[in-house]
Formats: structure tokens, sequence, C-alpha cells
């Protein structure tokens, strides 16, 4: 017999435990990247119509084309009426990648 109950058993655990380490870096790295995306609410960023790197850059409200982000949601979740949904996608996740979305409106000018 190539092994023994015990060796399999044994391997099997270490393989488990792997998949276990590796879904908790996962879910680290997720709320990570969620905790990135909540500092941007309140702040004007220039985006396009999705985000596929993670990465929003914050600009003066008043630069031409920058956005004001009113909420953040999860990928699943909805904008405000006459809000701007951008899905934000980080490429380090194993499914689809998209891990939250930005409300967007035009900022008001300031008086």
């Amino acid at each position: 017999m190539p092994g023994t109950v015990g060796g399999r058993c044994l391997r099997l655990a270490g393989v488990l435990a792997l998949v276990a380490v590796i879904l908790v870096l996962e879910l680290a790295w997720r709320n990570h990247v969620w905790s990135g995306l909540e500092r941007r609410d309140g702040q004007c960023v220039m985006v396009g119509t999705r985000v596929d790197n993670g990465n929003v850059p914050v600009v003066s409200c008043q630069r031409t084309g920058a956005r004001l982000v009113s909420s953040v949601v999860r990928p699943s979740g909805d904008c405000q009426h006459g809000e701007e949904k951008v899905s934000v996608r980080q490429e380090m996740s194993h499914d689809t990648g998209y891990i939250g979305a930005l409300c967007l409106r035009t900022p008001q000018p300031e008086r």
C-alpha cells in the first residue's frame, strides 16, 4: 500500500490548514481594501465608469471632472437617486474581484 491511513490524514490536515491560511489572508486583504474605500467617503475622486485596480485617487473638488464620494456600498448595494455607482475591483481577489462601489455625484461649487 502506498501510504498509511495516518499519513493520508496528516497530508489532508496539511492541505486543509493551507486552504484555511489562504482564506484568512483573503479576508484580511478584503477588509484592508474595504477600509481604504471607506476613507474616500466625503472626498472628491477622479475615476472612470469602473475601477479595475483598486486605485481611487483623491483630487481637489475644484478640478474638472472630479466627483464627490457620497457613500461607499457593497457591490450589490444601491446608491441614492441621482448618484452614479462606480464598481471598484481589486485584482488580488480570487473571485470576481469586486469589493465595493462608490456612489458619486458632482460636487457643489463653493460660494
